[in-house]
């Protein structure tokens, strides 16, 4: 699976690139690099300030045909992906098997290479140029919507080439929704899970974590599992490598206290992150660290969850995080791979990473996009997709016995506990709200004698500030 991420942080890759409120586009140099023809620069003018940003290169990964076509022939539609390298495969198989079944539509996939896929999509919407189709991250949805680039998909689902929604697992529609309206389909996704190496279970004959385990079986777990072998005071194996100063998967940990970060409304942080619940989530995963020791310090906080390796290594028993490593450690020779839900706290929760596709609000063939957009992510879309990672269609991922498989159907079992994120109660989370709980979460794990309740009253009270003034505006 492709890997996607908050916006907050540079996510794994480009499937969720960073991405707080994008400035107004600027007169912008675009460089755009066809494969098989030519390299092309053009300079297109939006509004804005007289500034010239250069923008990185667009791959055309399928290309043009040599000789247009003769009018009416063919429609061709221009795809957007922020995937690379392996991760084209499957859009390469399914626009050739959707080409096969469609003759009177020819697909252009443009995987976009280097960092600011958002920007450059946003530029290449203001000067009415944008791929007819466009993949986007969770969190980046509600900016996107907000700044026009996407039409709604609801008068598609019910149309001419209707859409069955329930044909997808639960859950994963959801991120695509925006204030009412559907806008975008799933590509991929994943809950959080606990990694856990069969040989330290083994080893030191500890049973395995099972579905429904707690946070104090979590504790109690890691703490068999942290060891001084040779007996110089300092630890060797770790019980659980954890996410750091990830605020996102940070909120799976609130979640199950109970708590939420944001009022539902979308206006109100103090008396939400500052609550009984955030503080009792924020206190049991800081003494993870500093108070019971369980799990490795943070390698790096300018780093994606703290930048730690210690799980593939073979120096930790477990690991909290999403499927986007697992095809890495099933080959590690370091582990025996086992996943395992998240434990429960107060509640049993989890959250979600997703990525999609939504139609352009320029494009000029949008009932053709539809087609080939219901195509991706329906039932065919999905046969394709099985052999890469978990598809969003329940009975293509049954009838593959990803449902029954040991490792596959835990991820699956989760889209079941799922609690919604914070970005979805504001399109001002990335830029005014987050960035005052990472330095909380890393004020916190640096000073073991910080005192929890007044670090998150801090911090909820600078949230509300920069959101009042954002809803101010």
């Amino acid at each position: 699976m492709k890997r996607f991420y908050p916006l907050s942080i540079l996510l794994i890759a480009l499937l969720l690139a960073a991405c707080g409120p994008t400035p107004t586009p600027q007169i912008v140099k675009e460089v755009v690099t066809q494969v098989v023809e030519k390299t092309v620069e053009q300079t297109v003018v939006v509004p804005g300030p007289t500034t010239v940003v250069e923008v990185e290169k667009v791959v055309t990964a399928t290309p043009e045909p040599t000789q247009p076509p003769a009018e009416g022939a063919k429609t061709i539609l221009r795809v957007g992906t922020g995937d690379s390298g392996e991760g084209l495969n499957p859009h390469q198989q399914i626009i050739g098997n959707f080409e096969d079944a469609n003759p009177d539509i020819l697909v252009q996939l443009e995987a976009v290479a280097g960092r600011d896929y958002y920007t450059r999509l946003l530029t290449q919407i203001a000067a009415a140029n944008a791929p007819d189709i466009m993949q986007i991250g969770d969190d980046a949805v509600p900016m996107f919507v907000g700044k026009g680039a996407f039409v709604p998909l609801d008068d598609f689902i019910t149309g001419n080439y209707p859409l069955d929604t329930s044909i997808y697992l639960p859950g994963v529609l959801d991120p695509g929704r925006w204030e009412g309206k559907q806008w975008l389909l799933p590509k991929d996704f994943t809950p959080l899970g606990v990694y856990y190496n069969k040989k330290i279970f083994d080893q030191y004959n500890v049973a395995y974590p099972q579905d429904g385990w707690t946070w104090d079986d979590l504790l109690k777990t890691a703490q068999a599992l942290t060891k001084d072998l040779d007996g110089d005071g300092k630890t060797d194996l770790w019980g659980i490598q954890l996410t750091a100063n990830w605020t996102t998967g940070f909120e799976y940990w609130v979640a199950a206290a109970g708590g939420r970060l944001i009022s539902e409304d979308g206006t109100k942080v103090v008396g939400f992150m500052d609550s009984p619940e955030t503080i009792s989530a924020v206190q049991f995963f800081a003494d993870l660290y500093n108070k019971y020791k369980v799990a490795p310090p943070p390698a790096d906080f300018s780093l994606w969850a703290g930048g730690n390796a210690e799980f593939e290594n073979g120096k930790a028993a477990m690991r909290l995080f999403g499927r986007w490593p697992q095809a890495g450690y099933k080959k590690n020779p370091n582990i025996d791979l086992g996943v395992v839900g998240v434990p429960v706290g107060k509640v049993r929760a989890n959250i979600l990473f997703w990525g999609g596709f939504g139609i352009s609000s320029t494009s000029k063939n949008p009932e053709a996009a539809w087609r080939f957009l219901k195509y991706y992510v329906g039932p065919e879309g999905s046969e394709v997709w099985k052999d890469w990672a978990i598809p969003p269609v329940a009975s293509v991922a049954e009838k593959a016995g990803l449902t029954t498989d040991p490792i596959e159907g835990v991820w699956i079992s989760e889209l079941n506990h799922l609690a919604p994120r914070a970005y979805v109660f504001t399109p001002f989370w990335n830029e005014a709200v987050d960035p005052a709980l990472r330095k909380a979460l890393e004020t916190v794990l640096i000073d073991p004698a910080a005192d929890v309740t007044t670090v998150m009253q801090k911090a909820a009270q600078e949230a509300q500030t920069a959101l009042d003034e954002k809803l101010s505006q």
